[in-house]
């Protein structure tokens, strides 16, 4: 497969569906990611975000349909090459030993092999986050927020063509959860291929191109934010009701009271 390491692929599921124990987790997903595009995955909790994110990391193998990149099998793949293709960040991880948060960023670099600048690519990588005051620091001594920069800087330390995070900007403080969607903004528009699963629907709203709504583990809606993000889809996927109030191309999503639930 040939790509060039500063832009992005495309990565496609067809017919992907995940069953765990009886329970079908992904149902029949359908959809692309593209470079230059940065997308969210949104939904309520149990919708899907994390399982459909793991089967494009290639954490977890679908039990049906497919994974393709650049219109290649992504399962024929080595696992060394999708690393290279494809960096992951999970939702939450606990560090298990008392590395620095510098050798902790270098650890996203192990699928390159030595690399003459990996000095230099860590630092870069802390400097987008902002950790770059605490490199020394064991990462067991960090808070949640800190910790959550540093595996940030993971993510973003090895370049790859596809960045996949779930739930990047939880633990983060307003300052650097802007931070942080202005450097995937930033990315993307460079021609990355970058997806988030995404909690907060205004910041999704404002950065990204296109917007991923799952519900019950199916795709309920995809398509440009002013499509998906409508008190119509809004309150059929999370049973509230709500405004979006658009000034400037910024989305304000003002929740309004919970619906009622159908008894039939």
């Amino acid at each position: 497969m040939s790509y060039t390491a500063e832009q992005g692929i495309e990565a496609a599921c067809i017919a992907l569906g995940l069953q765990r124990g009886r329970k079908n987790v992904l149902r029949s997903v359908d959809c692309t990611f593209k470079p230059y595009e940065l997308t969210a995955v949104v939904g309520p909790n149990g919708a899907g975000k994390s399982s459909l994110l793991q089967c494009l990391s290639g954490v977890q193998r679908p039990s049906t349909g497919r994974i393709v990149f650049n219109g290649e099998d992504a399962g024929r793949l080595a696992a060394s090459q999708r690393a290279r293709l494809g960096a992951f960040l999970p939702q939450s991880e606990t560090p298990a030993w008392s590395l620095c948060a510098a050798d902790m960023v270098a650890l996203g670099l192990l699928p390159w092999g030595r690399l003459p600048d990996r000095e230099q690519r860590v630092q870069q990588a802390l400097l987008l986050v902002d950790a770059q005051a605490f490199a020394e620091r064991p990462v067991t001594q960090l808070s949640g927020g800190e910790l959550r920069r540093v595996q940030l800087a993971r993510l973003l330390v090895g370049r790859a063509p596809l960045l996949i995070a779930d739930e990047p900007t939880a633990a983060l403080d307003i300052r650097h959860q802007l931070q942080l969607m202005q450097n995937f903004r930033s990315l993307a528009d460079s021609g990355k291929t970058v997806v988030l699963a995404l909690h907060d629907l205004s910041l999704a709203a404002r950065f990204c191109d296109r917007i991923l709504l799952m519900l019950d583990g199916a795709l309920l809606a995809q398509g440009a934010p002013q499509a998906v993000l409508t008190p119509a889809l809004i309150g059929e996927a999370y049973g509230v009701s709500c405004e979006f109030r658009w000034r400037d191309g910024i989305a304000d999503f003002v929740p309004l009271d919970l619906l009622r639930k159908s008894s039939g």
